[in-house]
């Protein structure tokens, strides 16, 4: 008799429990998308009487660009958020007076010419501090130089006029 009243008791506790709420606010740790862009230009030039050439050739330009940017998110096991980004760009474009430029470098009526320019970013943002670490590296190439460059930065929100205080550096090396 006793073990047919505790298991009613039992039964009767199991079929009245509740769960407790879910009070943690945690980001989830694994990588997610964030964002992406993607932008095109296009840009014509006509035109003759060209300073380049001393008044005398076309103006004639044309440049075509595209660049993608993907940005995902990770949360790290401190609650802090970690942006990474990579950005790919490529610029084409056509001159018929760039050659004038520097008459030993060149040779031609006309040039054309293509640069290609990768970006890595990363940035920790601590929201329980208000402050915001951050990094990057990019690169640049076209057929005559090659810019190799990179950043850091730091950023601490204010309280009081919702300004951002800014320190950055930039080292850029052009061959």
């Amino acid at each position: 008799m006793k073990r047919i009243i505790i298991s009613a008791l039992a039964l009767f506790g199991i079929f009245n429990a509740k769960a407790q709420e879910n009070t943690n606010n945690e980001q989830p740790k694994k990588l997610t998308f964030d964002e992406a862009n993607l932008v095109s230009s296009y840009y014509k030039q006509d035109g003759n009487n060209s300073a380049v050439t001393g008044g005398i050739g076309t103006e004639k330009l044309t440049d075509i660009s595209n660049a993608i940017d993907v940005t995902v998110v990770k949360y790290d096991k401190k609650d802090r958020k970690n942006k990474f980004g990579l950005s790919v760009g490529i610029d084409h474009y056509t001159s018929a007076s760039s050659d004038m430029i520097d008459l030993k470098a060149n040779s031609s009526a006309s040039h054309a010419d293509t640069r290609i320019y990768p970006a890595l970013s990363w940035s920790r943002e601590n929201e329980a501090k208000g402050t915001t670490l951050m990094a990057g590296a990019m690169f640049s190439t076209e057929f005559d130089y090659q810019s190799v460059g990179a950043n850091i930065g730091f950023a601490k929100k204010q309280a009081t006029e919702w300004a951002n205080l800014l320190q950055n550096s930039r080292r850029i090396s052009t061959r």
